[in-house]
């Protein structure tokens, strides 16, 4: 009765992935790297959303980019008014995951996400070593930095939970909330389909990578037309019965588009990934989302976090998979918009004036929590 329910209900239109430095964020899909221009060239506070049918306050869009400390240039995109809410994607994604709640979310609050380094409209970073979640979370920062945030609320899926639980431990003052959805504390390859077969398969992809690169490099981008490879995506990684056919084929599309090195150097860090040590550290308000099908990170996964963070409440989404905010956008929406209200984060009026700052040229230093 669920599945029919949340089927019937109207959907967002479909978002797109990519971004136009001088338009919609969600028009373009490819832009060059070697003419990426300044974040204050690229500014937008007035822009229209042309993908929507309706833009009632017309919300502003902003995108550009901003230096790393390292000096690795990354792609941003904000998106409304009002409190930050800071979206951050999985392992070799992009901001499709979050698609249904920026959409929604962004009519009445500042809804931010960017593009991890080596990953969408940012650039590879020369030294390829610095492919971590460490990094990417200190990454995370200077963009808070760039756009003069003080404190927002946090929403990781996958991937991005690692990510947000080494931020809210390096910088606890800037977390107001966590949203942790389908993550794992611990080393996540270890329970992929609840078996430990995918350390093996990933061993011999590293391999082959690093004897047969061109060949592999080749195989990697064939993944775009494969009918078979997205269906087997689909029926592992979200609810076919509830996801949009045209939201799985676009995220193997473009995970095809990426450097399979990126995916390789970051996997080989992401493996051994272990915050169970230090999680009771961690004193935020968290609200962990946990698929109760999903096969990627079982639920146990979410228990186990839901034990060892202090603050923390588990929320079990009925058929939900890997990609519950997408298979069941409503009501993920409804369990968010809750969790804010608690945390007085509250929904703001369009029409109200921006709560930061137009972005300041890229700092280098690193100023912990100031």
């Amino acid at each position: 009765m669920l599945s029919q329910t949340m089927m019937m209900m109207k959907r967002p239109p479909h978002r797109p992935i990519g971004a136009k430095v001088d338009s919609d964020p969600r028009q373009e899909q490819n832009v060059d790297a070697s003419q990426k221009p300044s974040v204050s060239e690229t500014s937008q506070p007035n822009a229209a959303d042309s993908s929507h049918s309706a833009n009632p306050g017309m919300i502003p869009i902003r995108t550009g980019y901003f230096n790393a400390s390292d000096g690795t240039r990354l792609f941003y995109s904000t998106e409304g008014r009002g409190h930050p809410l800071v979206f951050v994607y999985g392992l070799v994604c992009s901001s499709l995951h979050w698609t249904y709640q920026i959409d929604h979310f962004r009519k009445g609050y500042q809804t931010v996400w960017f593009d991890y380094r080596g990953h969408n409209h940012s650039e590879i970073p020369k030294d390829l070593s610095t492919l971590t979640v460490d990094q990417m979370s200190d990454d995370l920062n200077d963009l808070l930095k760039n756009l003069q945030l003080k404190k927002a609320i946090f929403l990781g899926h996958s991937m991005g939970v690692n990510v947000l639980l080494d931020f809210a431990r390096k910088f606890p003052k800037k977390v107001h909330g966590l949203v942790l959805a389908n993550g794992t504390p611990r080393r996540p390859f270890e329970t992929i389909f609840n078996t430990n077969l995918t350390e093996l398969a990933f061993s011999g992809f590293e391999k082959a990578m690093n004897t047969l690169p061109k060949v592999v490099s080749t195989l990697w981008k064939a993944q775009k037309s494969s009918f078979l490879l997205k269906r087997l995506v689909g029926l592992g990684g979200f609810n076919i019965h509830l996801s949009s056919p045209k939201d799985v084929d676009l995220y193997v599309e473009k995970v095809a588009d990426m450097d399979p090195r990126v995916f390789v150097q970051l996997v080989k860090n992401y493996r051994d990934y272990d915050a169970t040590a230090w999680l009771d550290q961690i004193h935020a308000p968290s609200l962990i989302l946990s698929g109760a099908e999903d096969l990627i990170t079982p639920p146990a996964q979410q228990a186990l976090m839901h034990q060892l963070l202090p603050k923390s409440q588990l929320e079990r989404i009925p058929h939900g998979s890997h990609c519950s905010q997408m298979d069941l956008p409503e009501l993920i929406n409804f369990k968010l918009q809750s969790f804010f209200d608690r945390l007085n984060w509250r929904f703001s009026d369009i029409s109200a004036e921006p709560t930061v700052a137009t972005p300041s040229k890229n700092s280098q230093s690193k100023d912990g929590d100031a």
